[in-house]
């Protein structure tokens, strides 16, 4: 038996540096409103590889039609939830990868995907802009990501130097109702030490 390694876009993963989430919705929920979910950091330049990173989970694009960035919001317990970013292991370049390894090295070929996972835990409770976010999204609309820096203390500014990048799925979800094949899953039993 042979094993190919597909290894996905990494960066220098820096937690500090990812300071808050901000969620926004319109004034007037429509069937095809967009919402937006933004990503506070502490520096432009941290929050630019972080873009970039994202991107090149999507092959460059700012658009992401196939969920090739995977974002899931999990609710853990009444006071935190838990933002994951990460790549598919479905991208068009994997996909690709394994049908040239296996006419290559033939069936009998163990494929090792490596990805970097992005874990944060963030607030949640009542006055939580995420649980209002979470009863006002439409499943299925466009999320407009954002970047933001925080200004005097706590003001989100948004980053008009770095391109949104725009999802139409992402994962809200209780830990309690992961399946064991999600990535979230693994990770908080694995990583985080939940059971």
């Amino acid at each position: 038996m042979t094993s190919s390694m597909f290894i996905q876009p990494f960066f220098d993963y820096k937690p500090e540096e990812w300071l808050a989430m901000v969620y926004a919705w319109p004034k007037k929920i429509e069937p095809d409103s967009s919402f937006v979910i933004g990503f506070a950091f502490k520096t432009e330049r941290y929050a630019k590889e972080f873009f970039d990173l994202l991107r090149a989970y999507n092959d460059g694009d700012s658009t992401d039609n196939n969920n090739n960035i995977r974002l899931s919001l999990i609710t853990e317990n009444p006071t935190d939830y838990s933002v994951y970013i990460y790549p598919s292991n479905e991208r068009k370049n994997i996909i690709n990868f394994m049908k040239e390894t296996e006419k290559k090295f033939g069936e009998d070929n163990e494929l090792l995907i490596l990805n970097l996972t992005l874990c944060k835990q963030f607030p949640y409770g009542e006055d939580s802009s995420f649980k209002r976010f979470k009863e006002l999204y439409i499943k299925g609309n466009p999320v407009e990501l954002y970047p933001f820096l925080l200004k005097d203390g706590n003001r989100p500014e948004v980053i008009k130097s770095i391109e949104p990048i725009i999802k139409y799925d992402i994962k809200i979800e209780h830990r309690k109702l992961l399946k064991k094949e999600d990535p979230e899953y693994q990770h908080g039993k694995d990583i985080i030490g939940l059971k």
